[in-house]
């Protein structure tokens, strides 16, 4: 192993060297292989699980990490090396009169298949090179082109399982006629409660079976508008569910970023407006409708790893573009000092009742800093980590006047808030409190990298003990109120540590916004099952439990999605 240098010549905050198989076993379970229970059971549970809850808890999850590359063990595997390259996989937690049922299944079984065929596996790759240390023990034409590219553009039909999807569930959406001859099934007529749209950071979706979690389509935006054939697209789409419409954006093969709107009410979907933005094209994790970043992904060479393709660009400042909903027109840009994120929270305008004009605010947890913080989460640096996570900050930025904004000119956006000593990522809020002014509440986790105490499965196992101890991948729950400014924060105890994204899940017709509980999942001290947490919405207290059979493979994201007519 060495050390990564910086052009200045001073070391990477993180490393970025090769994880072998035999060492996986030092790397938490959460990060590793884990089994499926395709087979739906009952959870044992412990405390009282509201009877009002009625749904289902949608979970993505990184589920395998080593990959065979021969039917019968002649090569040696490949094995994925970033927290983001684990081949995906879904869990569900369904809730009816109390009782919670789970069962989970790997999605990415085609992408196994092929690469026991190559002989090298086809699939993006955030960290390093799945094939790289491989290529001298195999077939030299595995060794080839193909099995160096860590960013990989899919072309032609495919598996429902032959891409790796695993970012982000939500309900399914009436789609085009399906002309891929590799699907499963037959679509449903009624998608938005008999199937699962999975979302990720290019231009495709994977269409799963609500109830069985068979994927059963995968296709690109294209396949819904010719228009949108393309790159990019962010795997959190922000969706206004009055007007049945979600906005993404896109990057064309002649390099022109737009933003459009897509109609997911319709039978079947369809593109409402795109509209060019007058920017560079850049990487968006997480859309708020009116923003664009600081952050430029370069792809002119293809075989560097993800992570590397994606710089920081110091001296350039945020630009927010303002779009109007109707038809997509561009109205107005406001412009801040350089700082960088991947999550937004929310966002809202309001009249200003001092000036009268029509300002906007914009949640995001900011990072300050000039590298990509999301390099930490190779497998190497989660073994042997060179510094503390780097945590996000939860900051209100406020862009002033856009009913007087002068298209000609940029604006400036400031501060209108934030919230002190308290670090945060995956940020979730009420979901009825979507682009609502005066919302309070932001629920995330605190702490990446964080203690543990008691943990048996801590990270840091390469490292000397001080980077981190007894730490987690994610430390614990935090709950930030926007009027007092204040926090509370929720640390798992008896050893059990790593509480995933949280949750919020209303009770129905509730009136005070945090009445509701705080879903999560944590892994018992020992790292051989994990278990389901439901929180108290207003002081964090847990209040139930249930015991998972399984150890939770780590997804960054999840959805609560109501109702008992959904599988």
């Amino acid at each position: 192993m060495s050390a990564i240098v910086t052009p200045t010549g001073q070391r990477a905050p993180y490393n970025n060297y090769w994880v072998n198989e035999e060492d996986l076993k030092y790397v938490p379970p959460y990060l590793r292989d884990v089994p499926e229970t395709p087979e739906e059971v009952i959870c044992v549970t412990q405390g009282k699980w509201p009877d009002w809850m009625s749904g289902n808890f949608m979970r993505v999850g990184a589920g395998k990490f080593v990959i065979p590359l021969s039917e019968d063990a002649s090569k040696p595997s490949a094995v994925l090396q970033h927290f983001f390259d684990g081949l995906g996989m879904l869990h569900k937690f369904s809730f009816e009169n109390g009782e919670v049922r789970y069962q989970s299944r790997h999605t990415a079984e085609g992408v196994i298949r092929r690469a026991k065929i190559d002989g090298f596996i086809s699939t993006t790759m955030f960290g390093l090179n799945a094939n790289t240390p491989l290529k001298d023990a195999q077939d030299p034409c595995s060794a080839l082109l193909g099995a160096q590219q860590s960013l990989w553009l899919p072309k032609g039909d495919l598996p429902p399982d032959g891409a790796n999807l695993n970012v982000v569930p939500r309900r399914g959406m009436h789609l085009p006629k399906d002309n891929n001859p590799h699907s499963r099934g037959s679509a449903s007529k009624k998608p938005n409660e008999e199937e699962v749209l999975v979302h990720t950071d290019f231009n495709m979706l994977q269409v799963c079976d609500a109830k069985t979690l068979e994927p059963k389509r995968l296709l690109t935006y294209a396949d819904i508008d010719p228009e949108l054939t393309g790159f990019g697209i962010c795997a959190h789409p922000p969706k206004d569910r009055k007007l049945g419409v979600t906005y993404n954006y896109l990057i064309s093969e002649g390099g022109v970023m737009s933003v459009f709107a897509l109609n997911i009410n319709a039978n079947p979907a369809n593109l409402l407006w795109k509209t060019a933005l007058p920017c560079p094209p850049c990487y968006i994790h997480s859309l708020a409708m009116t923003q664009d970043y600081p952050l430029h992904m370069n792809v002119s060479d293809m075989t560097k790893q993800v992570m590397e393709m994606i710089e920081y660009e110091a001296g350039t400042k945020t630009k927010f573009f303002i779009l109007r909903k109707s038809d997509g027109k561009h109205i107005a840009t406001y412009d801040a000092p350089n700082f960088m994120f991947f999550h937004s929270v929310n966002g809202y305008d309001y009249v200003d009742e001092d000036t009268g004009d029509v300002n906007v605010h914009i949640d995001l947890c900011s990072y300050d800093g000039d590298y990509v913080p999301y390099r930490e989460y190779n497998l190497s640096n989660v073994l042997d980590p060179v510094q503390p996570f780097a945590d996000g900050t939860l900051v209100r930025y406020e862009l002033a006047a856009i009913n007087k904004a002068d298209l000609s000119k940029t604006s400036r956006v400031t501060v209108a808030q934030a919230i002190p000593g308290l670090t945060m990522e995956l940020p979730r809020i009420r979901k009825d409190m979507s682009m609502k002014p005066g919302y309070r509440y932001v629920y995330a986790t605190g702490g990446n990298g964080g203690p543990s105490p008691g943990t048996e499965v801590p990270i840091g196992r390469f490292g000397t003990g001080m980077k981190t101890v007894q730490a987690a991948f994610f430390s614990s729950i935090v709950k930030s109120d926007w009027l007092t400014g204040t926090f509370l924060r929720w640390q798992p105890e008896d050893g059990e540590s790593c509480p995933c994204e949280p949750i919020f899940v209303s009770r129905p017709r509730a009136i005070e916004e945090d009445d509701g509980v705080v879903l999560t999942i944590v892994i018992n001290r020992k790292g051989t099952r994990s278990i389901l947490i439901a929180l108290n919405g207003k002081d964090l207290k847990e209040i139930a439990r249930a015991e998972m059979p399984q150890v939770y493979a780590l997804g960054p994201h999840g959805s609560f999605i109501e109702g008992e007519n959904m599988y």
